[in-house]
């Protein structure tokens, strides 16, 4: 209080970094997936208490770098380590320049640096955002009737699986992989932004929020359709299509096939069958015990040969619904000439 050591009394002491004890971890959020980190992030080596330790050596003392997500850390000297002399100028490692990349699930999650001698370190809450759009995955019923429809949902992800958020607005897509019915000929459909109900093939123009569409399909012919859509840059293929199984609608009518010339009094020759079709055109199973059907024809004669006389009567006169009228023994009996014949069932 009354003396002093100033100046050149006092003792200039240069005092040194202590031995390394741990790591000091900064990163900015957000990030996103599958790209280098961005922003200020870097790794500093410390002695026990908190001075910079200007001399840490990694091709020495490696530090691996892991994350409580589901993913991988690539980009650094060691892929997830940082394993080079230089990875430290001055005790600090940029991880900014030094490439830092981590692609995997998207969300919040912590990066922790374990050095090989020293304490690791955890960093606190990053954010991750997904990556760009690289694909579509359509979900949907894998079953359907034809004639039928289902909403299937269109998402738009990155390469790992993460919903791109940013895929927004209206986007126009084309859609491939069912095929038109055969009688009468009807497009599959999608419904585009205004309710209106569009050709797959044509295409349609849908709206995204967040990365997500919905629509509603409808399918015409009985297969196994694979859905799949493109926007002109990224598509949904292979897995990502929505596979389909359509069945059959219910018996709507019959379609008939004859060979002409035929002989009176004798059983018809050649090809000739009747099928039983639903209102697209597609062969569904028909039982003629239960919904007889009748033969007529514009000529003056008679019908005969068949289950009922002149009617189709058992329940084995189709088979898969078709109906080998040549097998079954269709006969007519009459007047020569030309004419047509009608098969009429007692429902269709």
């Amino acid at each position: 209080g009354s003396l002093s050591a100033a100046g050149s009394d006092r003792l200039s002491v240069s005092v040194s970094a202590g031995s390394f004890s741990k790591l000091i971890v900064s990163l900015t959020s957000p990030q996103t997936s599958g790209t280098a980190f961005s922003g200020t992030n870097s790794l500093t080596a410390q002695d026990a208490y908190g001075n910079v330790v200007t001399g840490f050596d990694a091709s020495t003392n490696n530090v691996t770098v892991s994350s409580s997500l589901t993913g991988s850390i690539t980009g650094l000297s060691g892929t997830n380590k940082l394993t080079n002399a230089g990875d430290f100028s001055n005790g600090v490692a940029n991880l900014t320049s030094l490439g830092l990349i981590y692609t995997g699930t998207s969300g919040v999650g912590t990066f922790t640096f374990t050095p090989a001698t020293g304490s690791a370190v955890t960093s606190g809450n990053v954010t991750i955002g997904a990556g760009s759009a690289t694909k579509f995955i359509i979900t949907g019923s894998g079953t359907q009737t034809a004639g039928g429809s289902q909403t299937i949902t269109i998402t738009a992800k990155d390469a790992n699986g993460n919903t791109v958020t940013s895929y927004t607005g209206d986007h126009a897509l084309t859609f491939s992989g069912a095929v038109d019915s055969s009688n009468p000929i009807v497009h599959p459909t999608v419904i585009d932004k205004n309710s209106t109900a569009q050709d797959i093939h044509t295409g349609a123009t849908l709206t995204f929020t967040n990365g997500v569409a919905t629509t509603t399909l409808a399918l015409y012919t009985a297969e196994v359709a694979n859905i799949a859509l493109s926007d002109g840059s990224i598509s949904a293929t292979g897995s990502d299509r929505l596979t389909v199984t359509v069945s059959p609608s219910t018996f709507n009518k019959l379609v008939v096939s004859l060979t002409s010339p035929q002989s009176n009094r004798v059983a018809f020759t050649g090809t000739n069958t009747l099928t039983a079709q639903d209102a697209y055109g597609n062969t569904v199973s028909f039982n003629a015990s239960t919904n007889n059907v009748t033969v007529s024809t514009t000529l003056t004669g008679s019908i005969s040969g068949l289950s009922g006389t002149n009617k189709l009567t058992n329940a084995g006169d189709f088979v898969a619904g078709v109906a080998n009228l040549t097998s079954l023994g269709l006969t007519f009996t009459g007047t020569t000439g030309a004419g047509t014949f009608t098969f009429t069932p007692a429902s269709g």
